[in-house]
């Protein structure tokens, strides 16, 4: 991680900062950046815990949306998810070389966690430059681990784009940063080289989730009144407020081109919700989003709430009173991005399509948990006898915390929860021959997975596509086929027949015959195509 502004020390400021600001008040000194001991500290810590949480209970939750991106880089790359022009597949092209369905799902399962994981303590770097940002990010990643609930764990470490975009864009932003004010007027300048990096990871942030600008976009306008109400140097918050600017200009131009053009430029008739609900609909619309994250998220809010109200009171203790302003001011700034992007999310027409789900708020839930244990982290990074042992702690709770919720790392382990997940019908898809596996979306595509990986282990050269929700994609592979060899799992049930004649329907291959059935699925063939069904 880059360093943050005050240089590589390791020392830890614990008294009131020197010299007078522009409005009378105290100037803020930075705690030093880490050094090359902390940094690599926290990059393993870090990596330690998303290997650690990849190995162990986390796949229990896998369904459809998680395992398409698997097979947009076993069965055909795309760059965006299938069918879609809002997720961009970084992971699943960096997973590209892996064939084995087991280990490039574990790959994908890993960078998303690590992505997931650095967001919290690249955004503690980003808005916390002049505190103990590494302990602040250090604690607000490992208590993330057990105190979110499960499915918002996996939806926001494992699932959605979320946590690699804020990485990406948060190192970026770090990468063109300006120089301290110290070194821009001893004629320091940020080289073009970093600028340009820097740029390339905004831009790739924003290929992997388009909306990424607008939260980092309200954090800095937050962090920009905060700095200018402590006093900070204006032409020092006007330089990083315009390069963070133009950055996240230039990813938003690109995300949004990408929405307006991709739909025309691949010739796909489906276009996604764009835009706005109406804004008579908005306060309505606010009001559900409140209630859902209330109802799903109240225990998590709740230990928040106390971990902001003890930091509080520590930095109410009489030596610690001079930190208390700027802590509780640069937790508000996380807090108000947090709502501003909570107001833009909610309003969206997409969202709404989506039944408001939480999982849209994520951003929103991981800026107001490192506002609280901000504050919880600031008495410990201020006290000179807890602030190294603080720190230490924090770096090993990473990855214990990752055990915690987790358990023991277990490859075997993994196997066994994939294929409760995933391998119902695989026994019967293999021995039936299939093609195809049509049914419900976040049944199939499991499925699809599962008969891969047994497929590749028994070195069968047999693969077996999806006709569901998301399969446009992969339907050049088997289109051409003449109909009369095509074979169809269908799993037994009424409603996963009522979801494959849909999907055969709109694939042109109802009606259908039944050629045999087996104990998890029907085996069918287009009608018409040949032989009479036995």
């Amino acid at each position: 991680m880059p360093p943050g502004p005050g240089g590589t020390g390791v020392a830890v400021s614990t008294t009131a900062a020197q010299g007078r600001g522009t409005g009378g008040r105290p100037a803020r000194r930075p705690f030093p950046g880490p050094g090359p001991r902390r940094t690599l500290g926290l990059l393993g810590a870090l990596v330690a815990a998303a290997a650690l949480l990849d190995l162990g209970t986390f796949h229990r939750l896998e369904h459809g949306d998680s395992i398409v991106p698997v097979l947009v880089s076993l069965q055909r790359w795309t760059p965006f998810y299938w069918d879609q022009e809002r997720y961009g597949m970084l992971v699943p092209l960096l997973a590209l070389p892996l064939r084995d369905p087991l280990w490039n799902l574990l790959l994908q399962r890993g960078l998303l966690v690590l992505g997931g994981l650095a967001a919290a303590v690249l955004l503690a770097r980003h808005v916390l430059p002049d505190r103990d940002w590494p302990l602040a990010g250090a604690v607000a990643a490992a208590l993330l681990l057990p105190l979110a609930p499960a499915a918002w764990r996996f939806e926001y470490l494992g699932d959605q784009p979320y946590g690699l975009a804020l990485a990406l864009a948060l190192g970026g932003l770090a990468l063109a940063e300006p120089p301290p004010p110290d070194a821009r007027r001893a004629g320091a300048r940020r080289s073009k080289v970093w600028v340009a990096a820097g740029l390339l990871l905004v831009l790739l942030a924003h290929w992997v989730n388009a909306a990424t600008g607008v939260l980092l976009g309200a954090l800095a306008l937050a962090r920009a009144v905060e700095d200018l109400v402590e006093g900070v140097d204006r032409a020092a918050v006007a330089d990083r407020l315009r390069v963070d600017a133009a950055l996240l200009a230039a990813g938003l131009a690109l995300g949004q081109a990408t929405l307006l053009a991709w739909p025309i430029l691949t010739g796909n008739p489906l276009r996604l919700s764009a835009g706005f609900l109406p804004l008579s609909g908005w306060p309505g619309a606010w009001r559900i989003v409140a209630a859902t994250t209330l109802a799903e998220h109240g225990r998590w809010l709740a230990w928040l709430a106390g971990a902001a109200a003890a930091g509080t009171a520590a930095l109410s203790l009489p030596w610690l009173r001079h930190a208390r302003r700027g802590a509780l001011l640069r937790a508000a700034s996380l807090v108000g991005a947090a709502l501003a992007y909570a107001a833009f999310a909610g309003a969206l027409q997409w969202v709404a399509d989506n039944q408001f789900h939480w999982r849209y708020l994520a951003p929103s839930a991981l800026l107001v948990h490192l506002a609280a244990f901000s504050l919880l982290a600031e008495p410990l990074a201020r006290t000179v006898a807890l602030a190294r042992p603080a720190l230490a702690a924090a770096l090993l709770a990473l990855p214990v915390a990752a055990l915690a919720v987790g358990g023991l790392p277990s490859l075997a382990g993994v196997r066994a929860d994939l294929d409760a997940v995933a391998g119902r019908w695989t026994e019967d898809v293999l021995q039936a021959r299939c093609d195809l596996v049509a049914g419900d979306y976040w049944s199939t595509w499991p499925a699809v997975w599962h008969v891969a990986l047994v497929a590749r282990e028994r070195g069968l050269d047999r693969p077996v596509y999806g006709v569901s929700h998301r399969a446009n994609p992969t339907g050049p592979r088997w289109w051409s086929r003449p109909r009369a060899t095509l074979r169809i799992c269908r799993p037994h049930g009424e409603a996963s027949a009522r979801e494959a004649e849909r999907w055969l329907a709109a694939y042109g291959l109802w009606p259908v015959e039944l050629v045999e059935r087996l104990e998890t699925v029907d085996v069918l063939r287009p009608a018409g195509s040949g032989a009479a069904p036995r």
